[in-house]
């Protein structure tokens, strides 16, 4: 029997094992998901620690310069006086990807804690169960939550407030969040086999039990792929955007190439943003960087036009170079 073959009968026995109960956790996630609203949340939060936050941030964050330098300046002076400030996010999650590329670009100081996507302990305190969530001053601290409200809030504060009021930046920005995410969607949850694939990353984090991994995969990766095949796609068509039949693979590339066609983007104009991102570049690039290191993210280095641009937009963020794999 061929490994796929084994991937494939593993995954087609998660499905029978995991859907039911899969599909009982995920109307229980919706539910636990409406008992609060990000605005509700965000309103109910003590404002003099948030604003001490966002404070701290515009004076670490430093909108000019090389990287390097922005990254130096901002870890020195957290060590000796910032607050503490966390990103809570699933790795995978594109809305977290956006925020974590916006903070690093701007070096912002924070700690990443990720967060077990069945059972959220790691949010246990938050009565807002969606990702991503910021929160200021540690345990008992106050929250920031939803990607949009997160990036709108601090964007004033880096010196990137204009850019809210772009009517490029703005249409850019909704085309990430209505069409570009559920494409990455639907490419990584093509089959059974690729969710389960997709949930391999869980495995780095010593943090998550294993017995927790095992159910991630066995439940998650079920759900993951009926979201993509029954919601996800037929929004898609819905929208216009992806014919019947047509490839899943082939119109995502064609969406991505969109992007660098309409940013302009070319050796002499580096991104959306000219000589640095803007605000556009950072969601695009973000939300990409949640398949970072799947055949997904591989493949738009060989098939498409964005290469030189991740490039450049790795070196802006501070992440290491990438190095796709061969096509088979």
């Amino acid at each position: 029997m061929t490994r796929a073959s084994r991937l494939g009968k593993l995954a087609l026995g998660s499905a029978v094992t995991g859907g039911g109960l899969g599909g009982a956790m995920y109307y229980q996630r919706l539910s636990q998901n409406k008992a609060f609203s990000a605005e509700e949340w965000n309103a109910a939060q003590n404002k003099q620690q948030v604003q001490e936050g966002i404070s701290w941030i515009q004076q670490s964050a430093v909108a000019s310069g090389d990287t390097a330098s922005r990254r130096r300046v901002s870890e020195t002076d957290a060590a000796v006086k910032g607050p503490v400030l966390e990103l809570f996010r699933y790795t995978t999650c594109p809305y977290c990807a956006k925020v974590k590329a916006f903070l690093d670009f701007y070096g912002v100081p924070h700690d990443t804690i990720e967060v077990e996507p069945m059972f959220k302990s790691q949010i246990g305190e938050s009565k807002y169960k969606k990702l991503p969530q910021l929160r200021f001053g540690g345990q008992g601290g106050a929250y920031l939550v939803d990607s949009d409200a997160i990036i709108d809030t601090l964007a004033q504060s880096v010196g990137a407030g204009s850019q809210l009021q772009d009517p490029e930046v703005l249409r850019l920005r909704s085309w990430v969040r209505e069409s570009l995410v559920r494409h990455i969607t639907l490419n990584i949850n093509l089959s059974l086999v690729d969710a389960w694939r997709g949930y391999a990353y869980i495995d780095a984090f010593d943090t998550i039990p294993a017995v927790n991994k095992i159910f991630l995969k066995v439940v998650g990766a079920p759900v993951m792929y009926l979201v993509a095949k029954y919601k996800t796609r037929p929004t898609l068509i819905k929208a216009g955007e992806l014919g019947v039949g047509e490839d899943e693979r082939t119109v995502f590339h064609r969406q991505v190439d969109r992007y660098v066609s309409e940013a302009n983007i070319s050796d002499k104009k580096l991104f959306h943003g000219g000589s640095k991102p803007d605000l556009a570049d950072l969601e695009v690039y973000g939300v990409l960087q949640s398949v970072r290191g799947h055949q997904v993210y591989d493949d738009l280095w060989h098939s498409t036009n964005i290469a030189p641009w991740l490039a450049r937009m790795d070196r802006e963020t501070g992440k290491a170079a990438y190095t796709p794999a061969v096509p088979a």
